[in-house]
């Protein structure tokens, strides 16, 4: 273990934990469901209607629409071909052609979920217990050699409470001389917390990011906010974004706004290039499509992320983006 992350290790103590809960919201991109729903065997024909009715969900709602035709060709083509023959059951289908739509469209987004009738329609699955839930995902702050903070989280978490302990964990990191934020293992969430986190280190009213729809239209425009509880991180002050090929979703939004905004150096590999905003739309009362709808595009740059990832500005394999990081701290 790196001697540097001694006092990191052990910072999570009553500042956080407070905050601390377990819950079950919001989505992981590559999540199983924790309860399977209990359905009867599908019928060939029941299969082949269930392939058609996705098939019109994909072609009415898709974000790229460009590959709207090529991904429902290469479906049809699997179905025809007797791909889908051996699925039986309806969770066998979600997961089958689920994994399909995603491969053809090359998008991690996509995929097929199992509900009961009586539950909502949503994108957000299930989440097991664990580091995607406790402390709403936030893991380790510390101070590491030379005063330089420590920051890793693994999932911008949906809940409303989930700033709250942002807050306490930039307030504990306020006296810090510079920042190494780690997020070679968060996996994506909530755009909102994202833009929250972001207010801290640039100033108030500042466009960060627009969303548009698949016909390019802007739906929505995100620019920082004026609430954090202080400006220490706004002016003069370093910071280093740790990244990997597991480094995704709203988590490269983060990244991609501050690396475009001139706040921070990102350190480690390309990421996972998830770029595209997800929702749900209905198949049937018991199959949604978890599908992307609409995308960011960086403000500065003018360009999204889908499937190109982001390129780290000091490019090292994610096991060593640390002490990459720290050493480039120490010459700051």
């Amino acid at each position: 273990m790196n001697i540097y992350l001694k006092c990191a290790l052990c910072a999570l103590v009553l500042l956080l934990s407070n905050a601390s809960v377990s819950s079950s919201l919001e989505q992981r991109e590559h999540a199983t469901l924790v309860n399977e729903v209990v359905s009867e065997p599908l019928s060939r024909r029941e299969k082949a209607e269930l392939i058609e009715r996705t098939l019109a969900v994909f072609e009415e709602n898709y974000i790229d629409t460009k590959a709207i035709a090529r991904v429902t060709e290469l479906i049809r083509l699997q179905h025809e071909n007797g791909k889908y023959r051996a699925v039986s059951m309806l969770n066998e289908f979600a997961d089958v052609v689920g994994n399909d739509l995603k491969f053809f469209a090359d998008d991690l987004h996509l995929s097929l979920k199992v509900k009961r009738a009586e539950e909502p329609v949503t994108h957000k699955l299930s989440e097991r217990a664990g580091k995607l839930t406790y402390n709403r995902a936030f893991e380790t702050v510390g101070y590491l050699h030379g005063n330089t903070g420590y920051l890793k989280f693994n999932k911008f978490y949906s809940a409303d409470d989930a700033r709250g302990v942002a807050d306490a964990a930039f307030a504990f990191l306020k006296n810090s001389g510079g920042l190494i934020i780690d997020m070679r293992d968060t996996v994506g969430g909530s755009p909102y917390l994202a833009q929250y986190m972001l207010s801290y280190f640039v100033s108030p009213k500042t466009p960060l990011w627009s969303v548009r729809s698949r016909d390019q239209s802007i739906s929505q425009q995100a620019d920082a906010l004026d609430s954090p509880k202080h400006n220490r991180f706004q002016a003069n002050y370093p910071v280093w974004i740790l990244t990997s090929q597991q480094t995704a979703s709203a988590s490269e939004l983060f990244a991609g706004v501050m690396q475009a905004q001139g706040k921070a150096v990102l350190v480690g590999e390309q990421t996972a290039g998830a770029g595209f905003y997800v929702g749900a739309r209905k198949i049937t009362e018991q199959l949604v499509f978890r599908i992307s709808l609409s995308k960011p595009v960086l403000a500065v740059t003018n360009t999204n992320w889908e499937k190109s990832g982001l390129t780290p500005d000091v490019v090292s394999e994610s096991v060593d983006a640390l002490d990459v990081a720290i050493a480039l701290s120490l010459n700051q």
